[in-house]
């Protein structure tokens, strides 16, 4: 039997916190609110109510997420819910949900997002993850069969070929 889902558009209401287990793994976590507006009877929207959730990233998919998204952003995710039990520091035993992201990113109804190929692990912030992404692979071309930047001398960087790359 699987986890349940929860798919939906909500906003960040932290920004990531990104940190490394012992082997070296990124985990992030994102603090996530799931409102529901709608309009009252004199037509002015009014938020109805919430849902909140801590989700959970691991690997390149934490890295890029930290890289790309910050707190008060509207985003599209989805995932699978479980239980999280945790011990206070009183020994009280606690219990609440919990998501595990699968797929995370911008919400475009009120924002534009320019995507780009994650360059593996760096894990050094945005600038240096939008710096490798315009630079490539060292010596200038990139090892990413579908990169669009053509290698000096054949076409304009950014050209498109209708021909796959194999």
């Amino acid at each position: 039997m699987s986890l349940p889902t929860l798919n939906g558009t909500a906003r960040l209401i932290d920004a990531p916190e990104i940190r490394f287990s012992a082997q070296g793994t990124a985990v992030a976590k994102v603090r996530l609110a799931f409102n529901a507006r709608k309009k009252d009877d004199s037509g002015n929207w009014v938020d109805g109510d919430s849902f909140f959730i801590d989700g959970t990233v691991f690997g390149q998919h934490a890295q890029n997420l930290a890289d790309t998204l910050d707190k008060g952003m509207e985003v599209v995710v989805s995932g699978r819910l479980k239980t999280e039990r945790w011990e206070t520091r009183d020994g009280e035993k606690r219990s609440g949900p919990s998501l595990l992201v699968d797929s995370i990113g911008p919400s475009l109804r009120y924002a534009t997002a320019r995507v780009e190929k994650a360059q593996g692990g760096s894990g050094h912030g945005k600038q240096d993850a939008r710096q490798a992404a315009r630079q490539g692979a060292p010596g200038g071309a990139s090892e990413d069969p579908w990169d669009t930047q053509a290698p000096a001398g054949q076409g304009a960087a950014g050209a498109w070929s209708e021909d796959p790359p194999f």
